[in-house]
Parts: structure tokens; sequence; C-alpha cells
């Protein structure tokens, strides 16, 4: 019976290790960037920043995919936000696979899942942004999945965050898309608000900012589900999608105007987007450092990544952060197995040469 309590303890161990311990051990590699610049580096702010994690719904994919990915990336976001404790956290879109296909009680059900997966401390805010998958591409809008969205996770078509003296705008892609929709011309209405926000930001004197109370001006940095316009990845300076796939504009990616527009009104210094689930660093249409954030979800990309970022009002340093890969597990679990098959097949050659040696003494006797 030895021989089945080493098995055991091989697999129980590679159980602990794989499921509790290992994505401690490979997020371990990642830190936060360093901003070498003396001004303002006492207190920079450091945003963790990920995207399109799919929560799976009641339509698609096995509850055993389902239970296992996810299980894996309430491990990894917990382990990711003990470690390096960020000030902020944002979520690039595409939070639910299926949240404009849902009844308002799934969809209950589906924050309630979202919300205790990517669980964080007290004062460590989660700005969750919308995409295609949590209210439907431009074509598929309706009110009632825009205001679902942002009755339960606070958030509009665009929105100013400033934390830290650093300002974040947040954007819904899918809004847009300039055709005069009701929700394009809303998104469009809050972007030059945002826009003259800004504006007295930066010129307080002037006549139209002197009565109003201001942070400090610095360039804002721009998040939304989409990347800007590019054609493919291509144009990236890195990347890690396994094909190079041409991009379609509303789809893929912004149009060239929607792209446009945002750097005239908001004049961004740095962009992060998702959607694509593969990580690309490029130098985008308007001529700034753009990230578009792998997916965090097994189900999406065998070996996802996220971004750490260290940001002052002056300049930024982002890294990216891989996570545990899938396969990782796969060979740990294939090597246990072996490694108990090794120990089975030793023990019964063991037990084989015992009945040889007991049936050689046994016919010697009876000679």
């Amino acid at each position: 019976m030895r021989f089945l309590y080493a098995c055991f303890v091989i697999v129980l161990c590679a159980l602990i290790f794989c499921e509790y311990v290992a994505d401690f051990v490979v997020l371990q590699k990642c830190k936060w960037p360093e901003i070498k610049r003396k001004k303002y580096v006492d207190d920079p702010l450091r945003a963790m920043i990920l995207a399109d994690p799919h929560l799976l719904g009641p339509h698609r994919g096995h509850w055993l995919d389902k239970l296992y990915r996810e299980w894996h990336m309430t491990r990894a976001f917990q382990a990711a936000s003990r470690l390096f404790q960020p000030d902020v956290v944002f979520v690039l879109g595409d939070l639910f696979d299926e949240g404009d296909m849902v009844s308002d009680k799934q969809f209950q059900e589906y924050v309630w899942r979202y919300l205790k997966m990517f669980h964080l401390p007290p004062g460590i805010p989660l700005i969750s942004l919308a995409g295609n998958h949590d209210v439907g591409f431009h074509y598929k809008m309706h009110p009632f999945f825009m205001s679902r969205f942002e009755s339960y996770l606070n958030n509009s078509s665009v929105n100013l965050y400033t934390i830290k003296q650093i300002h974040f705008v947040v954007i819904n892609s899918m809004a847009m898309e300039g055709d005069g929709c009701m929700f394009c011309t809303q998104a469009e209405d809050q972007l030059k608000n945002i826009s003259r926000t800004l504006h007295c930001m930066k010129y307080p004197l002037e006549a139209e900012c002197a009565r109003t109370r201001r942070h400090p001006y610095s360039q804002p940095i721009l998040l939304q589900h989409f990347p800007t316009y590019r054609i493919s990845d291509t144009m990236c300076e890195d990347h890690d999608a396994p094909y190079i796939e041409a991009f379609r504009e509303r789809f893929h990616v912004l149009s060239k105007d929607a792209t446009d527009m945002l750097g005239e009104l908001l004049k961004p210094r740095l962009a992060f987007a998702g959607h694509s689930h593969h990580f690309c660093h490029s130098v985008n249409r308007l001529g700034i450092d753009e990230y578009t954030v792998a997916s965090f979800s097994w189900r999406n990309k065998v070996n996802p990544s996220f971004m750490l970022a260290t940001i002052t009002p002056d300049d930024y340093v982002v890294s990216k952060c891989k996570m545990l890969p899938q396969q990782f597990v796969y060979n740990s679990y294939l090597s246990a197995g072996i490694l108990c098959l090794i120990v089975i097949g030793f023990q019964l050659r063991k037990c084989i040469q015992r009945r040889r040696q007991s049936s050689a003494v046994d016919h010697r006797k009876v000679n």
C-alpha cells in the first residue's frame, strides 16, 4: 500500500502547487516599472490594467470549463492584487461573454460573480468598461443594455476619472460610430464636456474657467475596449498574436474618424485597449504609445497577461506581466501522473521479484 500513499502525496502536491501556489510563483517575476525622472516619483500612481475576462454565461461553454477557468482567473487576480497592491484596477471591457444575451436576473448573477472574482480591498477602485459582449456591438446596442450596465457597474458612455492628479478618460468604443445615433451623440457631447474641463484645467485663468475649481492639468490617458485605428498587428512594435489578421474599422478597431476625433478633443498622452485578446505595443495614429492588453482568460489565450503602469502627471512607464500559462498546469499534472506510473511500475517490479524469489525457495524445499 506504500505506492498508493506515494501516489496520493504526489497528486496532492501537484494539486496544491498548481491551484494555490503557482500563480504567486509566476507573478513574483513581475515588478512595478520604475520612473527614473525625479519629479513626482515620491508618490506615483500604480495602475493594474487587464482586459477581456469573458465570464461564461448560461448558454455557451461547458459548466466544467466555466468552473475551472474562472477558478484560475480568480486565483490569478487575487495573487496579483496581493503581490502588487495597485492604486486602481481597470478592466477594459468584455467582462462577460453573454452580457447582451441574458435576462436581467441572469445579469445580476453575472455581476455578482464578476465582483466576487475581482474583489479588491477597500479604497482600491475597480473601474469596469463596457465591451461589445457586455452591451452589444453598435448595431445591437439598446437603452436596456446600456442602462443596465451603467446601473450595476457605474459606468456610462464616457467618463473622466482623476486619481492622484492623473486624468483617465474612459470610453464606450461602440458609441464611437459617428452615425448620429442616440448613443453616439450622447458620447460626443460627453467628450466635448470633458475636453472643456481639461481645457479649463490647463488655462484656469480664462474667463469661462475662473469660477470653477479644477484639478491641476496633465494630459489624459485614454482607456477603451477597441484599439484606435490600425490596419493590423504589423503596426505593433511588439505583439504576441499567433497570426496576423487584417482589422476592420468599427469592428476590430475604431474608425479613422473616431480616432482622429479623440485625438483632437482629448490630446491624450497614452492609450490602453483590449478586444483583440492579444498583446500589442504600438505608436498609434495619434503618435502616442498604445497598449492593447491580452485577454485575462485561458479560454481566449493560453498564455494570458496584464499590464502594470507607473504613472505621474508628466511621465509613465508600462510593463507586461505574464500570467500562469495553461500548458504549465497541464504539464505539471501530466508529470505527476507519469511519476505515479513510475512509482507503481517500480512497486510492481519489486512484487514480481519477491514472488519469483518465494517461488524459487518453495521449489528448492520440494526438491
